[in-house]
Parts: structure tokens; sequence; C-alpha cells
């Protein structure tokens, strides 16, 4: 039968409690429970607790529930160097108190590592700010000159390639001269995020005529089919985009005789050009 390595719960330090009454063996409750004997004695050993009414320590399961909590607790928050460091927890607390500059973590982890050869005893700003966190501590928080913001997750970004690209090499030398008229340049204008409308602008080349239009989306369909529907008003022939995910869907102009171009990006890969979104 294969042994149970998972955490103790408190219905099994029920069980433990109750067997230690019986006065049964601490191995036969090993085998009692499916766990290790060494489990048994770590647990009986180091949550048994003195009681002022016996000199003899005791295990009770709600004590040993308690006391499991806190260590998993403190060593989940990255505290334990300091709660078990009672001279560099006095040290914190020390400078904390002071109302100069030396109350900024990042000053209080500076002196404490100058003065430790050790270098298993150093410590970073971010381990006090998590020691400032628990329990019991937090009432310094408010002595810390900086606000800790906590860690910041950085979104990743993906890559996804542009079909049927056509590079800005390639735009004929009448559409770069502007010495021709219907050669648009476009780009969308978008307000802040939990904004859905945006703006599209479209620039003439030769006569550098801006022309405005408000969206209800920033959808790459809706663009491309508002540009078809005012092809013939503005006499559109070619548009020259940015690397953007809102014109993904180019190739509906492309099906309404209106060429489109890419500007260049500093990423490539061979004769495939890439474009980023978050």
């Amino acid at each position: 039968m294969t042994k149970d390595y998972k955490h103790l719960t408190i219905f099994d330090r029920q069980a433990i409690q109750i067997q230690l009454k019986r006065g049964i063996k601490k191995i036969e409750i090993a085998k009692i429970l499916n766990k290790h004997k060494t489990t048994i004695y770590r647990e009986i050993n180091n949550n048994s607790i003195l009681k002022k009414w016996s000199k003899k320590k005791q295990y009770l399961a709600e004590d040993a529930e308690r006391k499991a909590y806190l260590k998993r607790y403190y060593s989940k928050r990255q505290s334990k160097k300091i709660n078990f460091n009672q001279k560099l927890k006095l040290f914190i607390i020390y400078n904390l108190k002071r109302k100069d500059i030396i109350s900024s973590s990042k000053i209080i982890a500076y002196l404490w590592n100058e003065t430790q050869i050790d270098k298993k005893k150093h410590i970073t700003h971010t381990s006090i700010y998590n020691w400032l966190e628990t329990a019991g501590w937090d009432k310094y928080k408010k002595l810390l000159l900086f606000k800790y913001k906590g860690y910041r997750k950085t979104k990743k970004i993906k890559w996804s390639r542009i079909i049927w690209r056509i590079s800005l090499d390639e735009r004929p030398e009448w559409a770069n001269n502007r010495t021709e008229k219907g050669h648009f340049e476009a780009d969308l204008i978008v307000s802040k995020k939990w904004f859905r409308w945006a703006l599209l602008t479209l620039i003439d080349r030769k006569t550098r005529l801006p022309r405005i239009f408000k969206l209800k989306s920033k959808s790459s369909e809706k663009i491309m089919k508002l540009i078809i529907k005012i092809k013939d008003e503005v006499w559109i022939k070619s548009v020259t985009f940015d690397n953007g995910l809102e014109f993904a869907f180019h190739k509906l102009l492309n099906d309404a005789w209106i060429d489109t171009f890419f500007s260049k990006t500093l990423l490539s890969s061979g004769e495939r050009w890439y474009w980023k979104f978050e």
C-alpha cells in the first residue's frame, strides 16, 4: 500500500489526538492514517504546545492546525527569513520608525546587506514589502515613504502574419512622388480603452487634405467596408496602412479594385512581414 504524502488535514490531526489519548504508538498511528512514520513524528514534535496547567507538551488538533497554517502562511508570503531572524526584524522596525529618508525599504535592505558578510542573510526590498503584508506586521505599512503597488503582470505579445501584405517598396512612383490624386494614407485614432468608437483618417498624398470619419467600432471588417462605401465619392485608388490589427482585412479593398500597401517594420522573417498586437 502506497503512502499518502499530502499535507495533513484537520481530520488527520483530530485522529492523531484521539489515538495519542488512547496510548497508541506513533508508528501504529502512521499505519492507520496511511502516512510515513516521520510525518507523524515531525507533526507531533513541531506542533505540540506547552500548556500552562501541565508541565508537558500536549498535542491538540486545533492548536496544531493553527500553528501549521501560520507556518505555511509565512513561507508563502516570503517572510520566513525575517520572522526567524529577530535581529533583522528589529533592524527593520527601528528604521521604519525613523522620520528621515531611511524609512524607504530599498535603503533599509541596502544598509542591512552592507553590514552582513554571509550572503544567506541578505534581503531585498521586496522581501520587506511582503513581510509588511503579513498578519501582525501590517501596522508598520503606514511608516513607508513609498507605497508598494505589488507585482504587475505584463501582457504577452502575440505575433501574427498579415496575409497578402504588399510592402511599401512596391507602391507606384506617381503615388510616391505625389503627382496623382487618389492615393491615401490611413490611420486610426483611438480613444481610451473603455471606449469602442474611433476616428478613421484618410489623407491624400498629393493635396494633403484630410478626411475624418467616425466609427462605432474598431472592427477591421467595418473599417474596410466604410472605405469601399466612400471610394467613389473620395475617388480612392490606393491606401497605405501601418501594421496594425485594425487593417488586417485589407483583402476586401483588393476585391474592390483598391490597392493596399503597408509600411515597413523592424520585424521580419525572410520575405514574410509580421505585425504585433496585445
